[in-house]
């Protein structure tokens, strides 16, 4: 379905840039104005000040408009000229001709100046940055290629951190290919969380996001088939103004960041369990960090090189926040990982901002050393989990399989919000086979997805293993409308781990006593 989606997205696109291409190739008498300048985005704005002077000096009037980074003057007949420059707190002048329909006249502007050894340490950071995405990606890939979407979408954001090392190598078709592939991670993001993340009810919501996303999807495209020729934005300015307007003023108040951030609080406020976990102060704070960094170009208008590294922070955190709360990988770890992806963004922020290498080397060697003294601490005062040690305790006690069964569910009631729960031990693969449609399984990952479940009440399960057996039991919890919380998860997680042992000894006791009663 998504290939032929996306087969006739590029067709449509090519088609309709062919047909612009013909029609507008007439369209003439303009100048088109580049500014040149490093690790710039093609849709970053208002990059300096521009105006046309006559060759004697004298004011001209001709009408001005934005296009992509750059600007057009139309209505400018042959002539020569002097274009003017303003552009932090300075000012150029370049002297032109004009003796064709149109001219593109590319000016080399300054901008953030580094050092050999500061940009060394950029592309260090970004890439250290690379290193520790795959090396998460390693360490959960058979989790999430499960999942096409996430799976795909994790090769674009590192084809997008690749695509951000600075150097002198970047060129306009870089710069046009990482907006490319920027729009195409937001698409797919925003689909998936439609698909996955978001109640089915919500039909009104949904189509108002579909909506939203077309709109942006048709600027997107307009961008695109603009690039092949600065005639078809001409003409279609001078056809369909109105229309352009209203895409571009769409575009600055919605993009796909904000429809996503969008997404994630309507999901937040219209979860029955948010809206009385005392855990609300710590939600907000995470979405004001995203905000914060969506909102980043309005508190450091002068900060315009950072504009696309902060777009790469905010897919990057979008991205694996997705994968850890759909694919229910919740490890003491990932406070690590987030960790280390702050720490990394912050030292690279204050590099930009102080223009030295000493406090983004205190950052980062301070987060190394609290980490460091985090491990050695959580290893000497490890702490237990009273209500798993409770439930660890009765279940010591019982030796019948049955028994077992029962006083597990009832522990679980009373210690999970969700609907039913029921627990079996298997004592030979017949058994597996009667709730299990696929008996292969993900070393790393306990949880049993609803699609592998024979039994259609439950939602989710969870694998009892012990000692190179995957499937000594396992746990089928029937959720209800809303997802079990981080909480309940940690202690399905943690329990399954704790009474495995005991449901092995209890397996291998009824093998036995069966085993016994034949003979």
């Amino acid at each position: 379905m998504y290939k032929k989606i996306l087969i006739f997205i590029i067709i449509s696109v090519v088609s309709l840039g062919t047909f612009l291409k013909f029609i507008a190739h007439n369209e003439k008498d303009f100048i088109y104005v580049v500014p040149k300048i490093k690790y710039i985005e093609v849709l970053d704005r208002n990059i300096g000040e521009y105006s046309i002077l006559f060759s004697d000096g004298k004011s001209t009037n001709f009408e001005m408009r934005n296009f992509l980074n750059g600007k057009i003057f139309f209505n400018v007949p042959n002539g020569d000229y002097t274009l003017k420059i303003s552009y932090d707190e300075q000012e150029k002048y370049v002297p032109f001709r004009k003796d064709d329909n149109w001219k593109k006249i590319i000016i080399p502007l300054q901008g953030d100046i580094f050092s050999k050894k500061q940009e060394i340490a950029l592309n260090i950071i970004t890439l250290t940055l690379i290193i520790l995405n795959i090396f998460i990606y390693t360490k959960i890939k058979k989790e999430i290629k499960k999942d096409k979407i996430l799976n795909l979408s994790f090769f674009i954001l590192i084809l997008k951190m690749i695509l951000s090392f600075r150097g002198n190598f970047q060129v306009d078709f870089i710069k046009f290919l990482e907006f490319f592939i920027s729009t195409t991670l937001g698409f797919l993001i925003i689909f998936y969380i439609l698909n996955n993340r978001m109640n089915r009810k919500h039909k009104k919501i949904r189509y108002f996001i579909y909506v939203l996303s077309a709109l942006s999807f048709i600027y997107y495209a307009l961008i695109a088939i603009n690039l092949l020729s600065p005639q078809i934005y001409t003409y279609i300015l001078s056809t369909h103004e109105a229309f352009l307007t209203f895409l571009r003023k769409t575009y600055q108040i919605i993009n796909l960041r904000r429809i996503i951030l969008f997404i994630i609080i309507f999901n937040l406020l219209t979860n029955k369990r948010f809206t009385v976990s005392p855990q609300k102060f710590y939600y907000f704070s995470v979405i004001f960090l995203y905000l914060f960094m969506e909102l980043f170009y309005i508190a450091f208008p002068k900060f315009l090189n950072l504009y696309s590294f902060i777009k790469l922070i905010e897919y990057m955190c979008i991205y694996w926040g997705l994968v850890f709360v759909s694919l229910k990988i919740y490890t003491k770890n990932i406070s690590r990982v987030v960790r280390y992806l702050l720490g990394f963004t912050i030292a690279y922020m204050t590099l930009f901002y102080f223009k030295t290498l000493l406090e983004p080397a205190i950052i980062l060697i301070t987060i190394f050393i609290l980490d460091f003294y985090t491990m050695t601490f959580e290893k000497i005062l490890l702490v237990k989990n009273e209500v798993l040690e409770k439930s660890y305790t009765k279940l010591c006690l019982v030796q019948n399989r049955r028994e077992f069964e029962k006083e597990l569910e009832k522990e679980l009631k009373k210690n999970l919000q969700v609907r039913s729960v029921l627990v079996k031990i298997f004592i030979d693969e017949k058994e597996i086979s009667e709730y299990l449609i696929d008996k292969n399984f993900y070393e790393n990952n306990l949880f049993i997805e609803k699609e592998n479940i024979k039994k259609e009440i439950y939602s989710t399960g969870i694998r009892l293993a012990f000692n190179g057996n995957p499937y000594v039991g396992a746990i089928f919890i029937e959720e209800y409308e809303y997802e079990m919380d981080i909480e309940n998860i940690k202690y399905l997680a943690g329990i399954s781990e704790k009474v495995a042992g005991i449901a092995n000894n209890i397996r291998l006791n009824s093998i036995y006593k069966e085993l016994s009663f034949d003979d």
